[in-house]
């Protein structure tokens, strides 16, 4: 009789760590492959060719918020704001170049979707055309010494700023601004996580 109880035991014994291994291995498999991670996570981006044609940075400052910017921009919820950030020690050209509607212009153009009116939650698109002052006794970067100026564009959702991107110009060409702020709308969108 106790030799009958013994194998009743082991063969007990048996399924039930065969039991522990299989559910083990279900919970690890679905873990990985069916819940997988939620968490958004940054993909390694690409700078585009139109960053490497001149000096040009971008951070991103909120992936989540990034990613749901996107969807506002392409349905016309956003708004653009700009200002001018002159030479003070060089006579500043820049305003009497290129007026800040005209720059508008250059960002609804590469958005491709007009901004809605009478909006209560957008995007806000910021931005500063940098004027270059080449006699600028205090300044730091020597690397933009044929450049005219610069774009800064910051892109928030309410106050909180969630992308930014830096480009340089090097004429007072419009063709040329209007191309860095193409290269600018192009690489919010491309740091934006593919879903």
């Amino acid at each position: 009789m106790s030799k009958t109880r013994r194998q009743s035991l082991i063969v007990n014994n048996f399924f039930t760590l065969a039991s522990i291994v299989m559910i083990s291995v279900t919970m690890i498999l679905y873990s990985k492959f069916i819940v997988g991670d939620k968490e958004i996570t940054k993909e390694e981006v690409i700078p585009l060719s139109c960053e490497k044609d001149i000096f040009s940075t971008s951070k991103v400052f909120n992936q989540k918020l990034l990613n749901d910017s996107q969807k506002a921009l392409n349905k016309g919820f956003y708004k653009i704001q700009g200002e001018y950030i002159k030479s003070k020690y060089s006579k500043s050209i820049i305003e009497e170049f290129i007026s800040l509607d005209e720059i508008d212009s250059f960002y609804k153009n590469s958005i491709q979707v007009n901004p809605k009116n009478d909006i209560n939650k957008f995007l806000t698109i910021d931005y500063e055309i940098i004027e270059n002052d080449k006699k600028d006794p205090n300044k730091k970067s020597k690397e933009c010494k044929i450049c005219s100026g610069s774009i800064m564009t910051s892109f928030k959702a309410d106050k909180t700023e969630i992308f930014r991107f830096y480009i340089d110009f090097n004429l007072y060409d419009k063709d040329e601004i209007k191309r860095r702020i193409d290269c600018t709308i192009k690489a919010y969108k491309n740091n934006v996580k593919k879903i």
